[in-house]
């Protein structure tokens, strides 16, 4: 076996768990899902052995270079969709959220759940901060609300509510565990500064502060939104069959004030805008380089873009219907 080798794996309405070869864009196994639910998202563990498969309502861990089409371990407490999971680093966590309100955090070696955060409505998206020491997980919901949780402490830190009563359907946190962006049912995009102060006097207070708000996908739904690895770009996707690259920009604020303290205006640039999709684009994985970005739709097709001129590369067909998830993972040891 390849010591570093490329895993690219795509799902989604036809009950088939694709693995592909990313240089050929042929697929080199596919693996049946014989449960009546369809797929709703894949996460790939760091060291490469382990996919993770949402359903309804279970998770299931397959053996990425395994010969079984069996899964190692189903995940079961969930009572409806699980429409989000994720590892964690050392992958020994797994953390689902769902559309029954709650969000799981699983110990994968132990099989079993080892804690229960309850949320007031359907939880579309999560996202683990990258530094394990704060043992904070970030939230979306069907109600519109941004959550932070401490998982350990089964509490909710902090939150904001971007637009009143419209869903966020996506969330993520920047590798530098410094940014929380978020879209929403309306094609609006917020991103938050995310501030956690240790100060011995205080203890820890943790806060989400506006930095940028911008329309990503005007009046359409963002399915998906996901920082690069290395935190340059932001992509967004979308029911407008397309998917958005953006680079967060700070500039000198013109102002009319005699003070001499200097201001910046943050915003959003669009970088490329990638259309080859011909229906709603749900899901997208940057490579480790941040270099490539593999984007799925219902169209059947997934397409792998290059993130420096927004040219389209590859694509893979081979899935007889809609594809909502991908998963990627192609990190050097």
């Amino acid at each position: 076996m390849d010591d570093s080798p490329v895993i690219l794996v795509t799902a989604g309405y036809d009950h088939t768990i694709r693995m592909w070869d990313a240089l050929k864009s042929t697929c080199t196994r596919t693996i049946p899902y014989t449960t009546e639910s369809q797929i709703n998202r894949m996460a790939l563990s760091s060291d490469k052995h382990y996919l993770a498969v949402a359903g309804n309502p279970s998770v299931s861990l397959y053996d990425v270079f395994g010969t079984s089409d069996l899964p190692v371990l189903k995940l079961d407490g969930h009572t409806n969709n699980v429409t989000a999971v994720e590892f964690t680093q050392d992958y020994k966590f797994l953390a689902t959220g769902s559309e029954d309100s709650s969000i799981r955090w699983w110990d994968v070696y132990a099989g079993n759940c080892k804690y229960v955060l309850n949320n007031d409505s359907a939880v579309n998206d999560i996202a683990i901060h990258p530094d394990s020491r704060q043992e904070l997980i970030v939230s979306c919901d069907q109600g519109g609300l941004i959550r932070v949780w401490s998982w350990r402490r089964r509490e909710v830190l902090c939150q904001a509510i971007p637009q009143p009563d419209v869903a966020v359907r996506s969330v993520a946190v920047s590798p530098n565990g410094q940014l929380v962006v978020a879209g929403n049912n309306l094609g609006q995009v917020f991103v938050y500064r995310l501030i956690i102060d240790t100060s011995p006097q205080a203890g820890r207070t943790v806060e989400l502060e506006l930095y940028i708000n911008f329309e990503a996908h005007y009046g359409y739904r963002i399915t998906r939104t996901l920082f690069s690895s290395n935190g340059m770009y932001l992509a967004t996707c979308s029911s407008d069959h397309s998917a958005k690259l953006w680079q967060l920009t700070e500039r000198p604020a013109t102002t009319t004030s005699s003070s001499q303290e200097e201001s910046v205006q943050a915003g959003a640039e669009l970088v490329h805008s990638l259309n080859y999709h011909q229906r709603w684009v749900w899901d997208a994985a940057f490579s480790s380089d941040s270099g490539y970005l593999v984007t799925v739709s219902t169209d059947t097709r997934a397409a792998l873009w290059d993130v420096s001129n927004g040219e389209i590369i590859r694509e893979f067909k081979g899935h007889h219907k809609g594809l909502v998830c991908v998963a990627l993972n192609d990190a050097t040891a």
